[in-house]
């Protein structure tokens, strides 16, 4: 069971980016505030299950998503969501790693096997800043992506540290909405697409919250987060077959051999 809620984590969020990638990051503020709204929609009535309760654990867990989900809007409009995605999902997978064995002490049944598959997801990502026409803008893109997935990759952790990961869903996603509110206002732009866009990537991105904190209760953050990563195969899909980010076939093939790399990293993390 922890598996296939990790599966439906990747699933949800490696699509949660398409409705705004769809009308376009023109503005960060707006998105990040319509996406807060679609984050409590979705929480209020998962809150008649798992409970109303306010965590000091689920506000910071919010704050750190949040932080996260400003700087991927950001490198999306820069890089693309192709090339965004990967980046995310590596280095979100180190950082889970990282605190799963130092912090949380969990064990593997092959340390060896563990340290190859981090291996492959480093080994993808040159593969994925291949083909820049900007270079300069391409790199900061790069930049950013990979602070919001180190930084992502820790937004569950003071949950599981506290053992609040179901009781502080609530609270995480209260804290999304009340930072994200101010920002909405902020940005003084009242599109309606817009709006309707970040509501929805809102609710998918929690689903998948829910999701993998149902999984990371299940079978721990070390093997249930990398799993919840794969979402980058949806992403890349999305931003080649959809979007047409990358129009040239080398592009293509080095993106996805890069993903490819990724995938079976947080695979084999899996099983070892």
């Amino acid at each position: 069971m922890g598996l296939l809620f990790a599966v439906l984590a990747a699933i949800n969020w490696g699509t949660f980016f398409v409705s705004v990638r769809k009308v376009g990051i023109t503005n960060v503020w707006q998105l990040q505030g319509a996406t807060s709204i679609g984050v409590l929609l979705f929480a209020i009535p998962i809150g008649f299950f798992w409970g109303f309760e306010i965590q000091l654990s689920g506000f910071v867990a919010g704050i750190i998503w949040t932080v996260s989900n400003i700087l991927a809007l950001y490198a999306v409009r820069l890089i693309g969501l192709a090339r965004t995605s990967p980046f995310l999902a590596g280095f979100s997978i180190i950082a889970s790693f990282t605190w799963g064995v130092l912090f949380f002490g969990e064990k593997f049944n092959s340390l060896i096997l563990a340290l190859v598959a981090i291996g492959l997801l480093l080994c993808g990502l040159p593969f994925v800043t291949n083909g820049a026409r900007d270079s300069s803008i391409q790199k900061k893109g790069y930049i950013i992506a990979a602070a919001g997935g180190l930084i992502g990759g820790s937004y569950v952790i003071p949950m599981q540290a506290t053992h609040t990961l179901q009781t502080g869903f609530f609270s995480s996603s209260l804290s999304i909405f009340m930072i994200g509110i101010p920002l909405f206002f902020f940005a003084r732009r009242f599109i309606k697409k817009d709006t309707i866009a970040g509501v929805i990537s809102g609710t998918l991105f929690n689903i998948g919250s829910l999701s993998v904190l149902i999984a990371v209760g299940l079978i721990g953050i070390t093997i249930a987060y990398p799993i919840s990563q794969t979402a980058t195969l949806f992403a890349v899909s999305w931003g080649i077959l959809y979007f047409k980010e990358i129009v040239q076939k080398r592009g293509i093939i080095r993106v996805g051999m890069g993903a490819v790399l990724i995938l079976c990293g947080a695979a084999l993390l899996a099983i070892a």
